[in-house]
This record gives C-alpha cells, sequence and structure tokens, in this order.
C-alpha cells in the first residue's frame, strides 16, 4: 500500500528545508568569513567569501522557491511550522551580519573617497549638491609622480 500524497509532499517538504538549514547555515559561516576578512583587509579572502555568499544566496533562493511550492501543493503553510523556526531565526542573523559588512564596507569606501579627495587637491567635505539634491564631486585629473 502507497502513503498517502501528504505524506509524501511533507517527506519532500522535510527534506528541502534540512537542506535550507543547511544552506542558511553556510551562509552564516561565509558572512563571518567575509567580516574576519574585512577586519584583515584580505583582498584574496573578501573575493572568496563574496562568490561563496552569491553561491550560497541563489541555492538558498531555489531551495525556497521548491519550499514554497511544495507547500502549495500540500496545502500547508510551511512558514508556519515549528521545525522552520530555526533556519528563520538564522537568517535573521544573518541579514544582521550581512548588514554590518555592508556598513564596513561603505565607512572604507568613504575613507577611500577623503583620500583621493585629499590627493586630488580637494578639500575634504568639498563635495557639494546639485539642483537635484544629488552629491557632486569636483574631479579633476593631476599628476602625483612622473617618473
Amino acid at each position: 500500500m502507497n502513503p498517502p500524497l501528504g505524506q509524501d509532499f511533507d517527506t519532500a517538504l522535510v527534506a528541502v528545508m534540512g537542506e535550507l538549514a543547511s544552506e542558511v547555515d553556510a551562509l552564516h559561516a561565509s558572512l563571518i568569513e567575509e567580516r574576519m576578512a574585512l577586519d584583515q583587509a584580505d583582498v584574496q579572502a573578501l573575493e572568496v567569501a563574496g562568490r561563496t555568499k552569491g553561491d550560497l544566496l541563489d541555492r538558498i533562493e531555489k531551495l525556497d522557491v521548491e519550499r514554497r511550492q511544495l507547500s502549495d501543493a500540500a496545502g500547508v503553510d510551511s512558514l508556519g511550522d515549528p521545525r522552520w523556526t530555526t533556519t528563520i531565526d538564522r537568517l535573521r542573523e544573518c541579514r544582521t551580519l550581512n548588514e554590518v559588512n555592508g556598513r564596513i564596507v561603505g565607512q572604507r569606501m568613504s575613507h577611500v573617497r577623503q583620500a583621493l579627495a585629499l590627493l586630488s587637491g580637494d578639500a575634504p567635505g568639498g563635495s557639494t549638491y546639485g539642483p537635484n539634491g544629488v552629491s557632486k564631486v569636483k574631479l579633476r585629473s593631476a599628476t602625483l609622480a612622473q617618473v
């Protein structure tokens, strides 16, 4: 005798949710590696972490589409499933880690822009806003050294 169709969907859904949990854990680890690379200014490690993060996000998205399709086919709300709670919490942690990493990158970019402004002879904070409210930075080319 074959198991009921609903049980097959539940089994498949549990498998997909397990894969999702594993991928989300890997994403969490990747974001920590990205943070360490940022802290150490390790460009190669940062590139690897960025590629890994992108690949994991792609796989998580595909698995989530599969989860939603299985949930719809089974007529269940998998997001309300208590087995999903830990993964949702881990995703929230990932979002926080990613936001912190993004702020670090933004701060470093700001420092680089300030350094470039100093090198080009512009006063720090010398950028102005145009009529549309967008920052207007004067860029000029200058020879810094000649051989």
